[in-house]
């Protein structure tokens, strides 16, 4: 079947001075038009050497690519009589981002649903300014005069409607308790070629009925084409596994009420080989781990019960405690790193902890909801985080707690916003569910100034009472989400 062509009249240009989040506006631009686009991905150079065989000749034995520039999108405006936007933000030297919608039969003023597709630059500077004529010598020279802003930015992407499906519903009988992509993009050189959003992990994490059975990791290789299940061997049946991760070569399922980290290589867990081991070095059943956020092979940090922080730079080895309950004793719900040194833990009763110096020291944040259980918590810098709570609100604050305000959404402040997360800094997901209950996944694609329901395509997301974790990976148009299905089956569902 053909491609549908596309022509340049169909699409507007959007624009968020400032770049994404909660508090930067996007605006409508219907006086700009895109022009070109293009991103040089470095220069290829062949690597040559004198043939064995044959004198005068050279035979080639590889390439390498040069240093890869920034992508550009030029934007070409009407000059107004009136103050020059364009000019004003030129003068600022500060990074924006820039959509262009595209679409036929569409509102091109509808940010969120009025597009087919929307190419989106992040990171987006003035590199000159300039304009046409500005002024004419006779009547044969009048003419509209346009700006030529050319925009160079860190990142060029498309983002499409998408629609959801169920996974693998035969295999899945109980509740899953999270869900993580172990992928990241390689080229057929290095092994299995992969866009990142192959291997992805799901952990089958509750007690079922009496007599129970152990917590079981549900994976795939391929993107959700196939499936499989594997047991956590070292957990015992009335054991709830309360997440999986990926650290390093390490898959990691954490269980609070066996107070351990149970791990696999990544490797052996998806070919059925080698087995779970569990380390409890540095936890309690009491003091348990309940989620964990992955930095990178040798920065993992896990939140727990009873106000207790854990960091692991190897998790085979167990964990140490970098919060022992002296700032709060609520259990710790979830936690986030922005980097080495800025983390942010969230958990009960409105408690919010704060650590900006890699978890030497902690400090006690005021949250955004008297009394009421934080879920889930997502920096998008040092100062700037979201948080979503148990009332069915979702927060952002822009200065590092001392102020927050409510980002509203159709039918908050009823059921719970449970996961939130960004595969880019513009494209976010965010996991809400209804008090019928009904799970619900909200995007955003202007970084949290704005959330809508999806899908954006045909049908529906698949029945379930809620999404309790969700998955990005180097696609931002891929999503995966775990949670409860109808009565005590589990759900697993991906968006694409």
């Amino acid at each position: 079947m053909p491609t549908q062509a596309y022509t340049n009249s169909y699409s507007r240009v959007w624009f968020q001075e400032g770049g994404p989040g909660p508090s930067r506006a996007r605006t409508y631009q219907g006086d700009w038009k895109a022009g070109s686009a293009s991103w040089g991905r470095g220069d290829l150079t062949v690597i040559r050497q004198p043939d064995p065989d044959v004198y005068g000749q050279f035979i080639r034995v590889g390439r390498y690519r040069g240093e890869p520039s920034d992508p550009e999108l030029p934007i070409t405006a009407r000059y107004p009589l009136q103050r020059s936007k364009l000019l004003r933000v030129a003068r600022g030297d500060c990074e924006h981002s820039l959509q262009i919608h595209m679409g036929q039969c569409e509102n091109p003023q509808d940010f969120a649903r009025g597009w087919q597709k929307a190419i989106i630059l992040e990171g987006a500077a003035i590199r000159t300014w300039g304009t046409q004529d500005l002024g004419a010598l006779g009547p044969n020279e009048n003419a509209p005069v346009n700006e030529d802003v050319p925009f160079v930015g860190t990142d060029l992407y498309e983002v499409v409607r998408m629609t959801f499906s169920e996974q693998t519903p035969t295999l899945v009988s109980r509740e899953m308790t999270s869900v993580y992509v172990c992928d990241n993009q390689q080229c057929a050189a290095c092994g299995l070629a992969s866009d990142g959003c192959q291997v992805v992990i799901a952990l089958e994490g509750t007690v079922a009925a009496s007599p129970g059975q152990a917590p079981t990791v549900i994976y795939t290789r391929d993107g959700g084409a196939t499936w499989a299940e594997r047991p956590v061997s070292s957990l015992a049946a009335n054991q709830i596994g309360n997440f999986i991760i990926c650290a390093g070569a390490y898959a990691i399922v954490g269980s609070a009420d066996a107070g351990n980290l149970n791990w696999i290589l990544l490797s052996d867990l998806v070919t059925g080989a080698g087995s779970w081991t569990g380390v409890t070095t540095g936890q309690t059943t009491t003091t348990g781990v309940l989620a964990a956020w992955s930095l990178g092979a040798t920065e993992n940090w896990f939140s727990g019960e009873a106000g207790f922080v854990y960091f692991s730079d190897d998790p085979t080895n167990g964990v140490v405690a970098k919060h022992s309950g002296s700032v709060t004793t609520q259990d710790l719900n979830d936690i986030h790193a922005f980097d080495s040194n800025n983390i942010v833990a969230v958990g009960a009763s409105n408690a919010v902890i704060r650590s900006t110096n890699a978890g030497v020291s902690w400090s006690l944040v005021t949250g955004p909801a008297v009394g009421v259980v934080l879920n889930a918590v997502w920096m998008r810098s040092a100062n700037e985080w979201f948080v979503g709570a148990a009332n069915g609100n979702l927060y952002y604050t822009l200065d590092a707690g001392v102020t927050w305000t409510q980002k509203r959404f159709s039918g908050d402040g009823a059921g719970q916003v449970r996961d939130i997360v960004f595969a880019t800094p513009s494209v976010g997901y965010m996991a809400h569910s209804t008090a019928t209950p009904a799970g619900r996944i909200f995007r955003t694609i202007d970084g949290g100034y704005s959330w809508y329901l999806m899908p954006e395509g045909t049908g529906s997301i698949p029945t379930n009472s809620y999404v309790r974790s969700l998955a990005v990976c180097d696609d931002p148009n891929v999503v995966f989400g775990a949670g409860l299905g109808t009565g005590v089956d589990g759900f697993l569902v991906k968006g694409a």
